[in-house]
């Protein structure tokens, strides 16, 4: 009777226990986190908003910029913390591009209280008209003003520009766990040990067909400049490799664009199905430049210098009237002012086939004793067993052994330099520094002298 009694008694424990803990639904999925919410897009990156705004600080007190205090780390973190933002973490951003432009762009923030997050919403409303609707139960808050919108969730915000948002909305509120992308997991991977205040990674269908497996970038800054490192891997080997000196123009007082550059381009004569041969090719045969046959005359070595004014005597011819009222013509000179050029190629034994090709097809052309390479001024050509030269200056100008590979180009008055810092076989290592005198004076409406 006793063990009949205990066998009932277990049985309704066991019984009572599966209606408390119903095994047969299994365990809720964990939610997803902020990783696996990231949408993928051709430039993705990850930013440590503190250390960015501390590295920035630099520039800004160095214009004097009026806001300088705003983007200070205290003050982000401070009024992270009052709107319920971690920017602590990782910030997260993504963009797509269009024509070589930012098409769309999103950021993506770490959320510690959604409540304060929707009452920065709220204040924000007093100052900017925001229109509100709802996505799968998602509130989106879109301002025609500032051209974007904010959508949150319990962890994770949000904010966006542009013409995808249902789409990108998609992948962030139907994510699920440990569904990161393939590209955002490598890419975290991969940089998860490496202290930024920016880094970001880029690929296109363009570099794809140029046979790039990847590029990275990183932003640093120096007190007038902001420089962006990069790395850019090849699928293959690369077809070229920088030499360690070679001979350079210097910059003068009003050069407006630099070229100096040294390479060994062996390997890109013989690799007509390489990338970068296929991108010159393309470039060349919009004026039928023999590219192989410059490839076989040209050592690696370019100097270039472009900028400041030369007087050139230019001859012309002027019809006037003699002693008996004929016409005749009479030859003449005068001085004009022509954009200081200067060009230095370093080639082999090959150049007078190569000089005669190109004066054949009508790239070069001779102007009484000097030459014009299609629309350039009239210039002075020297030729050596080692070297070609073309310039606009009376003399030769002088080159200097240097080891920087580096170009210089003027846009809208800012001097934007290129850095070919090293190569290894797939890999090229650079930097591009961008001076930020003119976009400051352009775009902030007060700077304190």
């Amino acid at each position: 009777m006793y063990r009949n009694l205990f066998l009932i008694f277990v049985l309704a424990a066991g019984l009572a226990g599966l209606l408390i803990w119903q095994p047969w639904k299994g365990e809720e999925a964990p939610p997803p986190s902020i990783y696996d919410r990231l949408p993928d897009a051709e430039i993705i990156g990850i930013s440590d908003v503190l250390q960015l705004s501390s590295s920035l600080s630099e520039n800004l007190f160095y214009y004097k910029i009026p806001f300088r205090d705003l983007i200070s780390p205290d003050f982000i973190l401070s009024q992270g913390k009052n709107y319920g933002l971690d920017v602590q973490s990782p910030v997260f951003f993504f963009m797509n591009e269009k024509e070589n432009l930012p098409d769309d762009w999103g950021v993506m923030v770490s959320v510690r209280d959604s409540s304060k997050v929707r009452e920065g919403i709220e204040n924000l409303q007093k100052f900017v008209g925001i229109s509100v609707r709802e996505v799968d139960n998602f509130r989106v808050y879109s301002s025609s003003e500032l051209n974007g919108s904010v959508v949150y969730g319990n962890d994770w915000m949000l904010l966006y520009q542009g013409h995808q948002l249902d789409k990108i909305l998609q992948r962030v509120i139907h994510a699920k766990h440990n569904d990161v992308s393939p590209r955002w997991q490598k890419f975290i991977k991969e940089n998860n040990t490496h202290n930024e205040g920016l880094i970001a990674s880029v690929s296109s269908d363009e570099f794809d067909e140029q046979g790039i497996a990847s590029a990275y970038i990183t932003l640093s800054n120096d007190s007038s400049s902001l420089v962006f490192n990069t790395v850019i891997t090849q699928n293959d080997s690369l077809s070229f490799q920088a030499n360690p000196v070679g001979p350079s123009f210097y910059p003068q007082e009003y050069t407006k664009r630099l070229i100096n550059l040294h390479f060994d381009v062996d390997r890109l004569r013989h690799r007509p199905n390489d990338p970068i041969y296929k991108v010159m090719k393309k470039l060349a045969s919009k004026i039928s430049f023999p590219l192989q046959q410059f490839l076989n005359t040209w050592e690696g070595d370019v100097a270039f210098r472009q900028g400041g004014l030369e007087v050139i005597h230019e001859r012309y011819v002027e019809s006037e009237l003699d002693e008996n009222f004929n016409v005749t013509e009479v030859e003449k000179y005068r001085k004009v002012k022509v954009s200081g050029f200067s060009l230095f190629l370093s080639t082999n034994d090959r150049l007078s086939s190569f000089l005669k090709l190109i004066e054949d097809k009508g790239i070069l052309t001779a102007y009484e004793s000097k030459y014009r390479l299609l629309f350039s001024p009239p210039l002075n050509l020297h030729t050596t067993d080692s070297s070609l030269v073309f310039h606009t200056s009376r003399y030769r100008p002088a080159v200097t052994p240097d080891s920087t590979n580096e170009i210089m180009w003027t846009f809208d008055y800012t001097p934007v330099q290129f850095f070919i810092d090293s190569t290894s076989v797939k890999t090229v290592y650079g930097r591009i520094r961008l001076p930020l005198k003119k976009i400051v004076s352009d775009n902030i409406a007060e700077i304190e002298e």
